[in-house]
């Protein structure tokens, strides 16, 4: 299997795309595409998420194309992202990029953010189920505390942040419509 930094290079020459044009397009700087590309740098899942829509192909494509099974067991999951800056881990709950929603599990160390507010998405529709720990969500400009069994369903445009305030880790199951992942 290609690497993340394989595959984004071969869509961008694919699309016949420069270094250029994606890293604009993904609000990122040319050198830093560029050792994403080459496996030098570890990006965090909003840039990786930034550079699949500069190259308009869904989050999941970046992985590269596996074997689809309808059943993914908890043994053969495989984490998607594991960002050292946010400390969070995603891990895939189905297989393939043509689903309709996209769901994953959730490990967030404690302390782990996925960072300042966002933007939100460009469209669709989120699900979060707290399976155990505790996370403060932030939803435009409403903040919510989530504890183990709570579940939020809310729209993808608005942005949106969390923070994992459990001591220890938090778990969640995320479901998108689209898949973002």
């Amino acid at each position: 299997m290609n690497s993340i930094g394989e595959v984004i290079r071969s869509t961008r020459k694919k699309q016949k795309l420069t270094l250029k044009e994606i890293a604009k397009a993904a609000s990122i700087s040319l050198s830093f595409l560029s050792e994403i590309e080459r496996d030098k740098a570890n990006p965090s899942i909003s840039v990786l998420k930034r550079i699949a829509n500069a190259l308009n192909v869904n989050f999941t494509d970046l992985f590269g194309e596996e074997k689809r099974s309808i059943v993914v067991r908890n043994n053969e999951r495989k984490p998607l992202v594991h960002s050292e800056s946010s400390r969070i881990t995603w891990y895939a709950l189905s297989q393939g990029s043509n689903n309709k929603m996209g769901p994953i599990w959730g490990v967030l160390e404690e302390g782990a953010t996925s960072g300042d507010i966002s933007v939100g998405h460009s469209e669709g529709e989120e699900f979060l189920f707290i399976h155990s720990g505790c996370l403060e969500f932030v939803l435009g400009n409403e903040r919510y505390i989530l504890n183990e069994g709570d579940s939020i369903y809310y729209d993808a445009r608005v942005p949106h942040s969390y923070k994992n305030i459990w001591k220890g880790e938090t778990l969640l199951i995320a479901v998108s419509a689209p898949p973002t992942f």
